[in-house]
């Protein structure tokens, strides 16, 4: 459980952000927010003041929540009730700040009806900043979620088989890691934004793009499911991707890794040291005070002096304009390592870059590693050796 020291910590950092949009409070709805500042999912609410302790509001499991939970906690009924409660708690709330990206439309609605005197501003990005930084607390969950992905590449040899089904391979894969604890779903940020375990690519098929806003797509079982493994046969010579995030507390740590029978084709060997090149270059760059663009720019630059600047991160109108992102509750946190990105790096971040490259006929190929930024530059976390295992 996350100690009531760790989430004073994170609201006081919380607090003087705050202070730059001259908040009375922040009221959070998502539940990786919530979690975040209460150490419980059962709030339907947590509201976080300029000043003073933080207040989750209860509606489904008051009796879980008192238990789990290092804040405060006040049973509600309804929706109407929040205002009542924070009244009672002696709070007034004149400009409140809400993760406008992720609150429903249809809720914003109803907390202007409640609180008709309230102005709302959007403070989404102020609260993805306060995580951006990870508690010693953070990195440790991050490392043990290391340890279970690495066992993981340790047991894939055994379990992949000329002829065996895409879905049959990953669903031994996510057998075996949630032996290990693994949480069963991985948690991104936004709109229709979802993923399951991750991806595992094979073959043409590999390269095929999809909605989801990652460099890799994949066929999918089904235009209702149209990403990652699919009922396509595993087969020699050609690129087997599995990018997989072991997940322990809720901390994911992203990582891919490419497997084959016998030899790649040139051009595919070809992609796969780009990879290691790129991510090379965005190494010497992971320090304190580098920006997400000139990362993105560096990496770019490298994959254009290789001659495969049209097959990095994707291609085509497929291709996506980040190197790398932040990782920690959620798979798509701050910073983004991306074209244009105003983030700033800061120590002890931890981001995943995960250089990549698509060839449309053959496949996909590359690597993710998640690493740690420190004030001497980047600790890997990520365990498994890069190179491409050749079976």
């Amino acid at each position: 459980m996350i100690t009531r020291e760790e989430l004073q910590a994170r609201r006081t950092v919380a607090q003087e952000k705050m202070q730059t949009l001259n908040l009375d409070g922040l009221l959070l709805l998502q539940n990786i927010s919530m979690y975040y500042f209460s150490g419980t999912m059962q709030c339907s609410y947590v509201f976080i003041p300029a000043a003073g302790e933080c207040l989750g509001l209860v509606r489904k499991n008051y009796k879980r929540a008192k238990l789990e939970a290092g804040i405060p906690v006040a049973a509600i009924d309804r929706f109407s009730d929040v205002p009542a409660k924070l009244a009672e708690a002696g709070f007034k709330v004149k400009r409140l700040g809400l993760e406008m990206d992720v609150v429903p439309v249809k809720i914003y609605f109803q907390l202007q009806k409640v609180l008709p005197e309230t102005e709302f501003l959007d403070a989404g990005i102020l609260v993805r900043e306060v995580r951006q930084k990870k508690s010693a607390f953070e990195l440790k969950q991050l490392r043990l979620a290391a340890k279970q992905i690495d066992a993981l590449h340790k047991k894939i040899p055994d379990l992949l088989e000329i002829g065996k089904k895409e879905i049959v391979f990953a669903a031994e894969c996510e057998a075996f890691l949630r032996k290990l604890g693994h949480q069963g779903f991985t948690r991104m940020r936004g709109f229709n934004e979802e993923m399951y375990y991750g991806h595992i690519l094979s073959g043409a098929e590999g390269a095929e793009a999809s909605f989801v806003d990652s460099p890799t797509g994949g066929k999918g079982l089904s235009p209702v499911m149209p990403y990652g493994a699919g009922e396509k046969t595993l087969a020699a010579n050609e690129p087997i991707t599995v990018d997989y995030g072991g997940i322990h507390g809720g901390y994911v740590v992203d990582q891919t890794r490419l497997y084959s029978f016998g030899k790649l084709p040139d051009l595919l060997r070809r992609g796969f040291e780009a990879a290691l090149e790129v991510q090379e270059t965005v190494k010497k760059l992971l320090y304190p005070g580098t920006t997400g663009a000139d990362i993105f720019a560096a990496a770019l630059e490298t994959a254009k002096k290789l001659g495969l600047a049209e097959h990095f991160m994707g291609f085509g109108r497929t291709q996506a304009s980040f190197v790398g992102h932040g990782v920690g509750l959620e798979v798509n946190e701050f910073p983004i390592l991306a074209k244009n990105s105003p983030h700033i790096i800061i120590e002890d971040t931890v981001v995943a870059v995960e250089p990549k490259f698509t060839f449309p006929g053959a496949g996909v190929v590359g690597l993710e590693n998640t690493w740690q930024v420190t004030k001497n530059g980047p600790v890997k976390i990520s365990l498994t050796a890069d190179e491409h295992v050749i079976l």
